[in-house]
């Protein structure tokens, strides 16, 4: 069963502003992540610079997860976003085959290949990005430091 659960606004309390999204992969995954990070991008002003490269870190590793982690079957993902005062953050968790990947060595593939390059362009992208296999599932880390770093463009 597929859920999209959006938070309205911050808490009194400061926490940040959440967005979650769970489905098993197919043809129209991609699709509902990307207008999750939309809904993300709604509620509140950011810097057109921190929105794009946030977004293809996003659809980059959400392309793999959908691509790679199943081995040609679906798997369960979760994606949650979280808008914070002074960073952007997802976090995917799949039931997917493990990744096989050293964040460390990756590297933009020769300028003729045709594949490989989306891990290196999200961690170009972000400040951040880490991944983790705990307990039969792939973990995914996305942080980028917000330009305003005040989470209110324009003050």
């Amino acid at each position: 069963m597929a859920t999209d659960a959006p938070s309205d606004s911050q808490s009194s309390d400061g926490a940040p502003c959440r967005w979650e999204l769970s489905a098993p992969t197919s043809e129209g995954t991609l699709d509902r992540i990307m207008d999750l990070v939309a809904e993300m991008f709604a509620a509140e002003e950011l810097d057109e610079s921190d929105r794009v490269q946030f977004e293809i870190a996003v659809a980059e590793i959400a392309a793999n997860i959908i691509e790679h982690a199943g081995r040609e079957r679906a798997v369960s993902v979760t994606l949650t976003l979280e808008l914070h005062p002074d960073r952007l953050e997802a976090v995917f968790v799949d039931d997917g085959a493990p990744a096989r990947v050293d964040l460390r060595s990756v590297e933009l593939p020769d300028a003729l290949a045709e594949r490989g390059r989306g891990l290196a362009i999200a961690l170009a992208a972000l400040d951040e990005l880490r991944y983790r296999r705990q307990a039969g599932t792939n973990r995914w880390l996305l942080v980028c430091h917000r330009s305003d770093a005040s989470g209110q463009s324009g003050q």
